[in-house]
């Protein structure tokens, strides 16, 4: 077998383990391959992850941009790849998933993760973070609207909530009748089109170890979505789309964007196509030597 063929062969190998790379949801980002010290993906865990890493370090109520709140609001790093008919998405943040929202007491929830097709402010998909649990036999939710892992198809600025800043960073009173929110960050859902049910997994338990202040609590989400359901919603399965996420407050957002999709199968197919014509060269340079 010559070379070209044996190099074909190879990347076929790679290429059907990469398509074959799935990620567990479970709120562990072993298998995302995080460097704990630098937030960064492995490129060898099998499938293409993008990435936006916004770790930000001090300590007290600092400025992150918009608004404050220091670690206990910092939005660390955001991940997306495409593997196989799903959508991944993990989320480290300083945030804790069970932070009360209660403003009066400059206390804000956890917010919803927010989809935005064509990348153009507008957000057509909202998978919900509710949030209820059982507690000595009751239960609470930080939110009014929707089921938890609920994957929704939304309007905005219609079906969202937002933060409690302005398009220049300035405070902005949600009780006010001035109030300006800037729409470009979703807080979370107040309405919607239910699709379907994601997978979701988070932690309540801080984790140490990672970042640049090791000291500090983090907390992970884990999420798989359905590419089926974005489509429902509108997406043509060809134009770019972001993933945004914030608090309640939108104190610190962060958005990434996901990797292209590729159709695999016409994809292998293709490949195949291009592996059957070396196989058919190479037999006729033999058959001539």
């Amino acid at each position: 077998m010559n070379r070209s063929i044996s190099r074909t062969i190879a990347f076929l190998g790679v290429f059907a383990s990469m398509s074959a790379t799935a990620i567990t949801v479970d709120g562990n980002l072993a298998d995302w391959g995080v460097n704990p010290h630098t937030w960064a993906p492995s490129a060898g865990v099998g499938s293409i992850i993008h990435s936006t890493i916004d770790d930000q370090i001090g300590s007290g109520n600092y400025r992150l941009g918009p608004g404050w709140g220091g670690q206990a609001y910092d939005a660390e790093a955001l991940y997306a790849t495409i593997a196989g008919n799903r959508l991944y998405i993990a989320l480290a943040t300083g945030h804790n998933p069970r932070t009360p929202n209660q403003p009066a007491a400059n206390s804000y929830g956890v917010g919803d993760f927010a989809i935005d097709f064509g990348k153009d402010g507008s957000f057509e998909v909202g998978i919900n973070i509710k949030h209820v649990v059982s507690a000595n036999g009751g239960g609470y939710t930080y939110e009014s609207f929707g089921v938890e892992g609920g994957v929704y198809q939304t309007v905005s600025p219609g079906n969202w909530a937002y933060g409690l800043w302005d398009v220049n960073g300035t405070y902005t009173n949600p009780s006010s009748g001035s109030y300006a929110p800037d729409t470009r960050h979703p807080t979370h859902l107040t309405g919607g089109t239910l699709l379907g049910l994601a997978q979701l997994a988070y932690t309540t338990t801080p984790a140490k170890g990672y970042g640049g202040s090791p000291n500090d609590d983090h907390y992970f989400y884990e999420i798989g979505v359905d590419l089926a359901y974005l489509t429902a919603a509108g997406w043509n399965r060809r134009d770019a789309f972001n993933i945004h996420w914030t608090e309640n407050c939108a104190n610190d957002s962060i958005v990434v964007d996901p990797p292209s999709l590729v159709s695999e199968p016409g994809t292998l197919a293709l490949l195949g196509l291009s592996l059957l014509a070396l196989v058919r060269r190479g037999r006729k340079k033999g058959g001539a030597s």
